[in-house]
């Protein structure tokens, strides 16, 4: 029952409480005169119309139950499908981090390559130097040694 079933409820059920003893009154008083057909047929089409009513006011309730069924179906969507975005806004997110992380290791490690491949060509170079240092002396020693 919604919120606005419950006064409609609580309003019918009164007046039902409160005509009753009225109806049961009148009944009374047909029954003492003798029923009149032009009454009886009123009180029937009366009734009749009490009945359709009822069954209008039913009706109506269940299409606002379906809408509203309808609408929490189409909000739980709309939750999902917004939760479903939302995690793959998150795994593209994290996979772009990853991504960036391993172009920086691989930049870190070519660095990394770059400075050793440096280094070797600088000892090299050094060995080189001392290498070639050493014939330089070995030419002076022997220029020297030839000419004493």
């Amino acid at each position: 029952m919604t919120l606005l079933t419950v006064p409609k409820t609580i309003i019918s059920g009164s007046l039902r409480l409160a005509r009753t003893p009225i109806d049961v009154a009148l009944g009374t008083i047909d029954a003492l005169r003798g029923s009149d057909p032009l009454a009886k047929q009123q009180r029937e089409r009366a009734e009749r119309l009490r009945e359709e009513a009822r069954e209008r006011e039913q009706e109506s309730e269940s299409r606002l139950r379906e809408r509203q069924a309808e609408a929490e179906k189409a909000a739980r969507a709309r939750k999902q499908r917004a939760a479903k975005t939302t995690a793959k806004a998150k795994r593209a997110k994290s996979k772009q981090a990853q991504a960036a992380k391993l172009e920086k290791l691989d930049a870190k490690e070519e660095s990394i390559e770059k400075k050793e491949a440096a280094a070797a060509r600088e000892r090299e170079a050094e060995r080189l130097k001392e290498a070639a240092s050493k014939a330089k002396r070995a030419r002076k020693d022997s220029k020297a040694g030839g000419d004493a």
